[in-house]
C-alpha cells in the first residue's frame, strides 16, 4: 500500500510472474518517492490498473505511464473518462474484458461494478496464475451491492475501503452537501458497512484484511480496525491480521500468508 485516502491512492501487487499497480492517484514525483520509501523500483511494474477516473485514483496515470512505459488497463468507460481529463490521456491502454477475466502480468484480473459517483467504478480480484493466491480490492463504494460478497469469495488478502465513522461524519466539519455525498449510496463505505462486508467474505483461508481510503477528518485507524475486528470475530474469523493503510506513508508489505514485512526472496506468490 503506497498510500490510500482522499488525497491519493496507489497499491502495488507483486505476483510470482510480475507486478501491477492499482491506481495512480499521486503525481509522478510523489509516486517515485513512495516507491523509494517502499524500496521498490517503478520500472519493475508491468501495468497499471485503474478502478475509476477520479483524481485521487488516476491523476498520475498519464505522466507515470509516459515515464515508466506502463500500459493502462481499465474498463472502456473509465478509459474514456480519463482521456478527457486535464492530466491527459495515457499513451498505452488496454480495455479489460467486459464479460470475463483478463490476464495481466501473470494475474487473472476479474472486475465488478461498484456504486460510486464515477463513470464506471470497479472492484478487482487478482488471482496469481502461478500459485492461485487471490487478493480482492474494493476502494470506493457508496454501499455494498448485491453480488459483491460472492465476487470476493476465497480471498487470501482483502483490501477494503473503510472511509468514515457515521457519527464523526454527521457531527464533523464537512458542509451538508459533502456529508450527503460521502454518506450517500454512491459515496463511500462507512466502517460499519465495510466491517459487514469483511465478515461476509471471511473464511478460514482469509489471511489479512487491509482497511483503505480512511478519511482523515471523519475516521481514525483505531475506530476502523476495532469495528472490523468486532464483526470478523462475530463471524468466526480466528485471525487478528487487520490493519489500516495510511495516506502519508507506505504500509509495510503484506504477504499472501498474512505476514507483514519484506520477504526473504524478491517475490512471493502474492504480496502488497
Amino acid at each position: 500500500m503506497l498510500g490510500s485516502g482522499s488525497r491519493g491512492n496507489a497499491i502495488l501487487v507483486d505476483g510470482s510472474a510480475g507486478s501491477v499497480l492499482i491506481d495512480a492517484g499521486f503525481g509522478v514525483r510523489t509516486l517515485a518517492k513512495r516507491f523509494d520509501a517502499a524500496q521498490r523500483n517503478p520500472g519493475d511494474v508491468g501495468a497499471l490498473l485503474l478502478t475509476h477516473e477520479h483524481v485521487d485514483h488516476a491523476c498520475g496515470a498519464a505522466a507515470a505511464c509516459d515515464r515508466w512505459s506502463w500500459p493502462v488497463h481499465a474498463s472502456a468507460a473509465t478509459l474514456a473518462a480519463v482521456n478527457v481529463q486535464a492530466s491527459g490521456a495515457p499513451g498505452i491502454v488496454a480495455v479489460l474484458s467486459p464479460q470475463g477475466a483478463t490476464s495481466v502480468c501473470g494475474f487473472t484480473v476479474d472486475h465488478f461494478p461498484l456504486p460510486h459517483d464515477a463513470t464506471d467504478c470497479r472492484a478487482f480480484v487478482l488471482t496469481d496464475e502461478g500459485s492461485g493466491a487471490r487478493v480482492g480490492i474494493v476502494l470506493d463504494a457508496g454501499h455494498v451491492p448485491n453480488g459483491l460478497a460472492g465476487f470476493l469469495e476465497r480471498l487470501d488478502l482483502l483490501v477494503l475501503e473503510s472511509n468514515h465513522d457515521v457519527e464523526m461524519l454527521a457531527n464533523g466539519p464537512y458542509p451538508w452537501p459533502l456529508k450527503q455525498r460521502v454518506g450517500g449510496g454512491e459515496g463511500h463505505l462507512s466502517n460499519e458497512a465495510a466491517a459487514g462486508l469483511a465478515a461476509a467474505v471471511s473464511h478460514r483461508g482469509l489471511r489479512s484484511v487491509v482497511l483503505a481510503h480512511l478519511s482523515e477528518t471523519n475516521n481514525t485507524p483505531e475506530l476502523a480496525m476495532s469495528t472490523a475486528r468486532s464483526a470478523l470475530r462475530k463471524a468466526g474469523w480466528k485471525r487478528d491480521s487487520v490493519m489500516a493503510a495510511l495516506q502519508r506513508l507506505p504500509l509495510s508489505p503484506v504477504q499472501a500468508d498474512g505476514s507483514v514485512g519484506r520477504p526473504a526472496s524478491t517475490q512471493l506468490a502474492l504480496g502488497l
